[in-house]
């Protein structure tokens, strides 16, 4: 085994060590935190005639009777067997629901992620080269507007010119329209999935599901990239290093992209991270808007039926995405600079 090899063993051991603990935090909060939801699921499952015996029948087959010790030592139990329980909505197991709808979500939210990336990066190295110029401007009200603007909000606008006025997009009511049967179940994704089977008409029709999400999505997380790529082309650009190689007579191009975006890179790739985590969150809103069958509708469900264990299951599983991204940006970082050290 090699030193890089050893060093990134280490990283990766470390990292997964050092995420237990925040994941344990997890578990533990998001119990409590579902237990403190108002509603009883007996009595809404149990249905407005249901009497007191009735309700306190699937009470105690829910374990819901126990305290609130028990209740927790059952949990995990049954976490670490890899049961997160069953859906009282649904009537599935949590985990088979979570791992049907997760393609969906994660297919808008990195799409967004690389749209928001595709223009906010460029955008804020054109702002770092010209401040204070126009490009400058548009990068400011951009991201200001990005940030100020509630994504269900930027959603609902977009339908209303798009769909309703001027009749460009289909109707947001999921994934696909109703009369197309969906792509042969390979990766999930149905974009990829139709690509992969050759069928450019329901490629069409899936991509055009897609564009009105994606482009809310990623005009949230527009801003934090743009921002977070000036700010950090600024301070290489005014470096030493910098100057050194512009005296040195090195064309522009390669002293703009080989020497300062690429040291650049890695607070953006940070920032990359964050804004996955945001448009996760943000995703349940989204969701809701468009009529996607994502884990971020799912969760909004459950929580309104106060039904625990779904919302657990999304809350662990956004826990565990979280913390994996995290992991992959810090390897991609020392990647791009060996020199980084990770023992803090």
């Amino acid at each position: 085994m090699t030193a890089g090899q050893h060093a990134a063993g280490t990283l990766l051991l470390r990292r997964i060590l050092v995420g237990i603990p925040s994941l344990v935090g997890v578990v533990v909060a998001t119990f409590l935190l579902t237990r403190a939801l108002p509603g009883d699921p007996a009595a809404y499952f149990a249905g407005p005639a249901a009497t007191a015996a009735s309700i306190e029948e699937i009470r105690q087959r829910l374990g819901l009777d126990r305290g609130i010790t028990d209740q927790f030592i059952l949990y995990v139990r049954d976490l670490v067997r890899g049961d997160l329980g069953t859906s009282l909505l649904s009537g599935q197991p949590v985990l088979d629901d979570l791992l049907r709808r997760l393609p969906a979500s994660l297919e808008l939210t990195l799409l967004a992620l690389m749209l928001a990336s595709g223009v906010g990066i460029p955008l804020g190295i054109a702002a770092a080269l010209r401040p204070g110029s126009g490009i400058d401007g548009v990068c400011s009200v951009l991201a200001m507007i990005g940030q100020a603007v509630p994504t269900f909000f930027m959603g609902l606008i977009l339908v209303f010119v798009f769909y309703y006025t001027l009749e460009w997009a289909p109707a947001p009511i999921g994934r696909l329209d109703i009369i197309y049967a969906p792509p042969r179940a390979l990766t999930g994704f149905w974009s990829v999935d139709a690509a992969l089977v050759g069928d450019i008409d329901l490629l069409g029709r899936v991509l055009a599901q897609l564009v009105l999400p994606v482009v809310t999505l990623a005009f949230f997380g527009l801003g934090p990239l743009a921002r977070m790529t000036r700010a950090s082309m600024l301070e290489v650009l005014a470096s030493d290093f910098i100057r050194t190689a512009r005296a040195a007579g090195l064309p522009h191009r390669m002293v703009l992209w080989t020497y300062a975006f690429r040291n650049a890179l890695i607070p953006v790739l940070g920032t990359a991270g964050m804004v996955f985590s945001f448009l996760l969150g943000a995703n349940v809103l989204v969701e809701k808007v468009f009529g996607w069958p994502g884990v971020g509708a799912y969760a909004i469900e459950a929580v309104l039926a106060s039904d625990y264990a779904p919302v657990q299951g999304f809350v662990i599983a956004m826990a565990m995405l979280y913390l994996l991204v995290n992991l992959a940006i810090d390897i991609c970082s020392s990647i791009i600079d060996p020199r980084m050290s990770f023992d803090e």
